[in-house]
């Protein structure tokens, strides 16, 4: 009599090909949900939550955003336009602003000079403008709301949309990546050494220094402050 030991072979040999393709199935599934939590690239749609991905000691930034050194970002769009807004510096150096003065749609910009101008009180800081071009479309609710920029200041606290005239050139006077980073650990040294023996009096809960940190140091002459600080 015959040993039925082939067909126990086969069920075996069954079994490991579905335990096989579960496992593929299973790798497939990890890798699509790994490939899904990657950066976005920059110039597409970017999750927009206060401080956005990326915080770098005190200040947060995204990483996919590209920074001018006065402290205003720059976000090419699919539609070739850019979105312009200022800093999570910016906005803690300065404080929650009363007001903030747009440009009008059809203005045209110069990177490094004046593009728009925060005030608190009689007293202001002018910002400057990350690139050349033509604004297309301005953030109109920050009229009403301009604490929209210190809130949510890389999603709803945007100032404009901008359509470039010299976009590469304009992208060698910006940082992104570990340069922007670096930049931004670098500010936060200086000021660390700045502050004391001020120190106490600028930190919440956590480290983090209060929002308005040149009305704290400075007093009355905050936007002397402000304005060195927003230059460096």
């Amino acid at each position: 009599m015959n040993d039925p030991l082939p067909t126990d072979l086969f069920l075996t040999k069954g079994l490991e090909y579905v335990l096989v393709l579960g496992f593929l199935a299973a790798l497939v599934l990890f890798w699509q949900l790994l490939l899904a939590k990657r950066p976005t690239p920059a110039g597409t749609a970017q999750p927009e939550g206060p401080f956005a991905r990326t915080l770098s000691g005190w200040f947060g930034f995204p990483l996919e955003r590209f920074y001018h050194p006065g402290h205003a970002w720059v976000r090419p769009d699919a539609d070739g336009l850019v979105t312009v807004g200022l800093d999570d510096f910016a906005q803690k150096v300065v404080g929650p602003a009363e007001q903030i003065a747009l440009p009008k749609v059809g203005a045209r910009l110069q990177q490094g000079h004046r593009m728009s101008r925060l005030s608190v009180g009689p007293k202001g800081v002018d910002v400057q403008a990350p690139l050349d071009g033509e604004i297309v479309e301005r953030n109109d609710v920050l009229a009403e709301h301009p604490e929209l920029m210190s809130d949510d200041p890389y999603g709803r606290g945007w100032l404009f949309r901008v359509r470039p005239s010299r976009l590469d050139a304009n992208f060698e006077q910006l940082l992104q990546g570990g340069a922007a980073r670096a930049w931004m650990d670098s500010l936060e040294d200086s000021l660390r050494r700045r502050m004391s023996p001020s120190f106490g009096l600028l930190m919440q809960d956590g480290g983090v220094p209060v929002s308005g940190i040149a009305r704290v140091l400075a007093g009355d002459e905050w936007d002397e402050l402000a304005s060195e600080l927003l230059s460096s």
